[in-house]
């Protein structure tokens, strides 16, 4: 589930504001490192999804002249996170806490339109932040795993600006949130 706080503003005063929360799938690939000592459990990943997320936000703005209506939508199309992690493992099983740095592409779609004019646009942002989670893996055999984890994952806020030839400068801001819940099989070498 992604979260998508958006702002829309023109000349400086804001009109319209949605919290949307948005669902979608999600899938990837993980990569890493483990080194172990007695229980703990010290470690590196590096991961990459590609996901569907979509929020949009509808609005009139009433106090610019002229009247202007905007719909954008944000698109989540990837991410990616390089993580530490550390954790304690007994009988077969890993508890682990991680976090690191994150990073993700939002496409911006939108449509314009004020006084009979209309203007459509298509931008892509690639925002960077942090994550942070915990996990449970659970030895399968001797090179297999299998694991259960979740992440928040924060991008930050995306800043975008609608021209409309004859209307006012629309702004939307928006601050990418997104709740990860995944599961997996690994093989370790």
């Amino acid at each position: 589930m992604a979260r998508d706080q958006s702002t829309f503003s023109a000349g400086g005063v804001t009109f319209a504001t949605a919290d949307t929360a948005v669902f979608g799938a999600v899938g990837g690939g993980q990569a890493g490192f483990n080194w172990q000592s007695g229980a703990l459990v010290l470690g590196a990943e590096a991961d990459f999804d590609w996901a569907n997320p979509k929020g949009s936000i509808t609005a009139q703005c009433a106090v610019c002249v002229p009247t202007a209506n905007a719909t954008l939508e944000h698109d989540v199309d990837w991410f990616g996170r390089a993580r530490a992690r550390i954790g304690y493992a007994a009988d077969g099983w890993l508890a682990y806490a991680t976090g690191g740095y994150a990073f993700g592409r939002v496409a911006l779609k939108g449509t314009a339109t004020a006084g009979g004019a209309s203007v459509s646009l298509t931008q892509n942002a690639t925002p960077s932040g942090w994550t942070v989670g915990a996990g449970t893996e659970l030895a399968l055999g001797p090179n297999w795993s299998a694991k259960l984890e979740y992440l928040y994952v924060d991008l930050g806020t995306v800043n975008n600006t609608v021209v409309v030839a004859g209307g006012p400068s629309l702004t939307d801001s928006a601050r990418i949130q997104i709740n990860v819940v995944c599961g997996g099989v690994n093989y370790r070498f």
